[in-house]
Formats: C-alpha cells, structure tokens, sequence
C-alpha cells in the first residue's frame, strides 16, 4: 500500500509540474493590451509570430479630379436664360497632426455660355470657382471597429467652406447661380456642411454633402437656402497599399471630461437699441410741373434710424462664433462673437408722375449695422456629457453696438448722380439681458463634435421694468416698451476639447 501511494503521489508532482511550465510559456508570450486602443495604433498578431504589424496605412494627403462639373444647356436663371458649363473639379485635401481633421482647396475651371434674354446673343468665356474648407471626420473610429477603411480620407465629416465664383463674367460660386450685370469680379459664398466620402475601388472617389449656405458680396441682404454639391472622379498620386480588413478590438471606455469647446453658428438674430425720439429724416418733398410731379419720399419704419427703438438685424442669417471654458463640470463660460448688416440699394425714393406713366428713381441708400459680444453662463441639464443628446441653458449679459447711414443723392434728367444731397450716420450702444436653452447631439466616441440648436430671448436692460409706458415714436407697431422683447435662432457645430 506504500509503494502504491509513493506511485500515485509522483504522478501527481508530474502533473502540477507540467502545468506550471504551460502556464510559464504562456505568460512569456507578448499578449497587446487591447483594452485602451486608439486609432492609429491598431495591431495584429499572426500566429507564428510576436511582432505587431499595422492593418491600416495612413494617407495624409490627396489628389483628386472630380469630373461631373457639367451643366447642359437650360433655363437655369429662369426668364429666359440660357447657361451651360464644361469644365473640371481640381482639388487637394491634407490631413493635418490630428488625422480626423483635415483642410481643402479647390479649383474649377470651365467653359462656360451664357444668354440673358432669347433674343440677346450667347456669350462665351472661361469661368473660375474657388473653395477653401476645413473639415472634421467624426466617425473614423467607429469606421475602424467595423473593420472599414478609414486611412484613404473615407468617413463622414463636418465642414466649413468659402466659396468665390470670380472674373467679371462669373455667374456662379459653389453653391449658387447669381445675376452678374458685369460691375463685380468677385462673388463669394460660405457654407456649413454635413458630409461623406467614399473610394470607389484604388482610383475612383465619391464625396457628396449638403447644408446651410449664405450668399455674400452680393450688393444687397444677405439669403440662405439649403444646398449640397456632389464631386465624383479620379484620384491622383501615389496610392496607398490595398488594405486587407480586420476586425478591431473594442473600444475604450471614455472617462475624461472637455475642458474647452468652441463653436460656430448661423441663424437670426434681432436686438432692439435705444436711438433718439427725433426722427432725422426730413418730411417728404413735392415739386411740380406742367410736365411732371416729382415726389422725394424717406423711410417711416420705427427701424429704419429714428425712433426709440432700432433692430439692427431685420432679417438673418448672422454669423455666430464663440469659444468657452468649464468651470465645472456642467458649467461654463461663454464668450462670443456676432456680427450682422443689411443694406438696402432701392429703398423709398423719389416717384416722377408723368403723362408717359409713373416710374421711381432709386436714389437713397440705407445701411445698418450691428456688432454684438455675448457673454454667457452655460449649464448643462444633462448630467453625463456622453449622452449624444444634450440640452443646456444659456444666459447672460449682451452688449451691442448698433449704426444706421441713410445717403441721398442728385437727380439730373431724371438719372441718379454721385452728387450727394442730404445725409446722416447715427449710433447707438445697448445692454441686453438674455436668457435661452439649446439642444445638442453629439458624435464620435467622446462625443467631440455636437450639431446644435439655439434659441435665445432677450431684452434691453433699461426696460426690464417699465410697463405700461408709451416710448415709442407715434405711429410705431410697437407701443409699449416694457413688452419689448426680441431674441435669435440658430443652427451651427460645437467642438469640445482638452479632455481631462
């Protein structure tokens, strides 16, 4: 019974020695920690080897040639307009030391016709669009946890654009067809855009996006629409090696919080500031003659630079851009930026009465301005920032400064002149309380990037407490400035960042 025991317990001592040793080898292999995975830093293990090798090659820069800048022959102005265009679409991207954002310029070259009426000839020339752009892909690490391409430019991304359609003859910028009566060279445009791009096989690409753009340098209020443009052509240069999928492990585990965030917006904004009560218009002139009546006409609008009160945006979009810091985690400091106009080439004029009919010589000019610098509070009504959907409320204090310049110039046969005859530059300065909420959703997977929405009310500070009091210049819309309230709307892109 010994000897079979001594037996037993050596089989025993065998095994517990053999196990050891497997489990020895085993922790001398090199095992990469996939648990805090960047991009960039995606790795296979082959199973005869311990060297890690790179899936993906990173392209940080790229050619590319789109080829669908073609317009056939159409009505495209309307009225009986004719325009076609012929050309191509040459562009270079680059990635900058952060692969997700990258900058872009763009060059459009064409041929292109034009023929204003049906019976005007049809003229010819070259035509030239320029774009410069920043752009930020949002989901290249979701692309890559999907074992998907992200390291030739493929991803969806934000961006903002300025486009300029220039030469005298220029009709068109990126994103719009405009009237050119000869007298401008340069007609611009600018743009926030939501959109993709995609290779079509080593050589071939796709790159489509729409959004919001505001038609600029156009002589007169600023208009916006929805737009999109489509590029789809050849790439140039060297190219990257074929790119074999792998399925990347998963995800990291977000812990950090943003420190900063900066954002860009467009939208109406309107502000009510405290002019004088006297108007400084004079009162209409009428001079007649056996042959005419000639009538001299000026503004009567409670904004239109008299009045107590003056809105120095009447219709947007304005620019909004602002940048903030977290004083805690679900509080922050805003500051920001906006700035707004409308001129007006054709306001109230004078009228000429004739026996031939009744027709208007434009000859006063109209333009306001405004400049205002919000600084707000922010907090955050939704406890955790990675939620992609978020609301805050904003408030604060917002000072604005505001002009009207009101020009009348000469008439000699009936014909506009340079001569200036009667004009004023007035000016005017406003503290306003504002107060308003904003949602956001969020992208990527520290939710860097956020589509937001803003609306904000506000009210001058020296009528916070006046009711009931008649303020206004008689005849205005508006009676009572305690009820005086104006506010914005916006939509735009935040970015956080600084996480810490």
């Amino acid at each position: 019974m010994a000897t079979l025991y001594r037996f037993r317990g050596r089989r025993l001592l065998l095994w517990a020695g053999l196990l050891l040793g497997s489990s020895i080898g085993a922790l001398a292999q090199t095992v990469p920690d996939t648990t805090r995975l960047h991009y960039g830093e995606e790795v296979a293990t082959p199973p005869l080897t311990t060297a890690p090798l790179r899936v993906q090659e990173e392209q940080r820069s790229l050619w590319k040639l789109g080829l669908n800048n073609l317009q056939p022959n159409t009505n495209a102005l309307g009225d009986g307009t004719r325009y076609t265009r012929y050309g191509l679409h040459l562009a270079y991207e680059h990635k900058l030391r952060d692969p997700a954002w990258s900058v872009l310029g763009e060059i459009s070259p064409a041929i292109s016709s034009f023929r204003p009426e049906a019976t005007t000839k049809t003229r010819q020339r070259l035509d030239l669009q320029v774009q410069a752009a920043g752009r930020y892909y949002y989901n290249r690490e979701r692309r890559l946890l999907l074992g998907k391409n992200v390291g030739n430019f493929s991803a969806n991304y934000f961006s903002l654009a300025l486009n300029a359609g220039l030469g005298q003859e220029s009709r068109e910028t990126a994103h719009f067809l405009y009237r050119n009566s000869g007298r401008r060279f340069a007609t611009a445009d600018v743009a926030l855009l939501y959109g993709l791009q995609r290779r079509l096989g080593r050589r071939g690409f796709v790159d489509v996006n729409t959004g919001v753009a505001t038609l600029l340098l156009a002589g007169k209020p600023m208009v916006s629409y929805l737009v999109g443009t489509t590029r789809i052509g050849l790439t140039l240069g060297p190219q990257p090696a074929p790119y074999h999928k792998r399925l990347a492990p998963a995800s990291e585990i977000v812990t950090l919080r943003p420190r900063f965030f900066a954002g860009a917006e467009i939208g109406g904004y309107f502000y009510h500031v405290r002019y004088s009560r006297q108007t400084p218009y004079p009162a209409a002139v009428v001079k007649t003659s056996p042959t005419e009546t000639q009538t001299t006409t000026y503004p009567t609008s409670y904004r239109d630079g008299y009045g107590v009160y003056a809105q120095y945006v009447s219709a947007g979009p304005i620019p909004y851009v602002y940048a903030g810091y977290y004083l805690a985690p679900r509080l922050a400091l805003q500051l920001g930026f906006q700035y707004g106009e409308t001129f007006n080439e054709e306001p109230v004029g004078t009228v000429f009465d004739t026996p031939e009919g009744t027709f208007s010589v434009p000859n006063h000019t109209l333009k306001e301005r405004g400049l205002a610098l919000p600084v707000l509070l922010r907090y955050s009504l939704t406890p955790s920032f990675l939620r992609r959907m978020q609301f805050d409320a904003v408030g604060g204090l917002v000072p604005v400064w505001s002009s009207v310049t009101f020009r009348e110039y000469a008439i000699v046969n009936r014909q506009v002149t340079t001569q200036k005859t009667f004009g004023f530059q007035r000016r005017a300065f406003g503290l306003h309380a504002a107060l308003g909420v904003d949602a956001s959703y969020a992208f990527g997977r520290r939710r860097r990037v956020q589509a937001v929405t803003e609306i904000i009310m506000n009210k001058d500070m020296r009528t916070i407490f006046q009711k009931g009091k008649n303020d206004l210049q008689a005849g205005s819309p508006y009676v009572e400035s305690g009820s005086f309230m104006a506010g914005g709307l916006t939509l735009g892109l935040r970015y956080r960042f600084g996480y810490r």
